[in-house]
């Protein structure tokens, strides 16, 4: 159990812009919900404004969290396996119409004919009529073997959130490579933008930030987090300062200041296909522009949050070591309060 009393927390804080009041929610957000630890950060595009972490790695013990923190960002990793494959349009190893029948020329005769059809830009918007995961017994297949049972059956229509279509595009990453997604996203995403600490499955190691099921610690590693079929569709950790620069970078690309992709390719990326959804990301657009991304993400034992506005280039990331629904409505607070000391 968490326990009722919080006076050995630490408070982690960069020589930024003082905001008392981002302090006093975030500390309130963690007695109120039970939340063992929060991070929060905000940025414009070139500079991190606000960055405060507060709390412990578990919620049975008093231990303060490391500097060098890593941190799960489940689904809000799905914007960086759609940044990867719009690096890989712009190499002309596919275009955003490239089929499933294209992408597998081996194994295209075997999937349903509907399915052979479906785009990579339907993957990637959640467009592609797959089921939102694979069935539990084929969860520790490998992607290839999944993509194959899941191109095996003809698609629905219409838009449906799909873990499922991002673990079939880490399959189509991996085939054009002739590698593994997680070297494929270290080798052409991570390293140009000088982001190191990515590591797969949940943080690990004896100071690793634990998640939280039912108020109590998870376990690290893989063990704390889905199979690693799921990689490409929101199993990775980071610190929050690499997040940042993933992020400035989506923000600054979408005005053509970008350091891996044209201009036009990250405008792609942020383009509603449907129901408000892009590639990788939710969008809120005025007047026909998109102004807003942003995406939550979970594990079940983890809660991210990141939050771009594309009109003043600005942007916040707020990350929970728990799921629970009390602690979930607590990230909005925090975020009022992020906001608001940036505008």
């Amino acid at each position: 159990m968490i326990k009722k009393t919080f006076h050995l927390f630490v408070i982690l804080t960069l020589p930024l812009l003082s905001n008392p009041n981002l302090e006093e929610a975030m500390q309130k957000a963690r007695t109120e919900a039970k939340i063992p630890a929060i991070a929060a950060v905000s940025f414009d595009s070139e500079k991190v404004l606000q960055s405060k972490i507060i709390g412990s790695t578990r919620s049975d013990k008093d231990i303060s969290i490391p500097k060098n923190a890593t941190w799960h960002i489940g689904s809000d990793a799905k914007a960086m396996t759609a940044t990867l494959v719009a690096i890989l349009v712009e190499k002309d190893l596919l275009t955003w119409e490239s089929t499933m029948a294209e992408l597998f020329p081996k194994l295209g005769e075997k999937f349903h004919p509907a399915a052979q059809k479906i785009t990579i830009t339907q993957l990637l918007s959640h467009t592609a009529g797959l089921p939102a995961n694979p069935e539990p017994l084929d969860r520790l297949k490998s992607r290839l073997a999944v993509t194959k049972i899941g191109l095996a059956s003809k698609p629905d229509k219409g838009f449906l959130y799909s873990n499922y279509g991002y673990i079939i595009a880490g399959a189509v990453i991996e085939e054009l490579l002739n590698t593994t997604w997680e070297k494929a996203i270290q080798k052409h995403l991570f390293k140009p933008l000088g982001i190191k600490s990515v590591g797969f499955g949940a943080p690990k190691g004896r100071k690793a930030i634990h998640g939280h099921r039912d108020g109590k610690p998870a376990g690290t590693g893989f063990l704390g987090d889905n199979p690693p079929l799921y990689g490409p569709a929101g199993g990775l950790h980071l610190t929050l300062p690499d997040w940042t620069l993933f992020c400035q970078d989506q923000i600054k690309g979408h005005h053509g200041k970008g350091k891996l992709l044209k201009q036009a390719t990250y405008q792609k990326l942020h383009n509603p296909v449907q129901d408000n959804y892009a590639l990788g990301w939710g969008t809120k657009s005025e007047d026909g522009k998109v102004t807003h991304l942003r995406h939550d993400g979970s594990n079940t034992m983890w809660r991210a949050r990141a939050n771009l506005n594309l009109s003043t280039q600005r942007g916040y990331c707020i990350i929970i070591n728990t799921n629970e629904d009390e602690a979930v409505d607590q990230i909005s607070k925090i975020a009022d309060v992020l906001t608001e000391a940036a505008e």
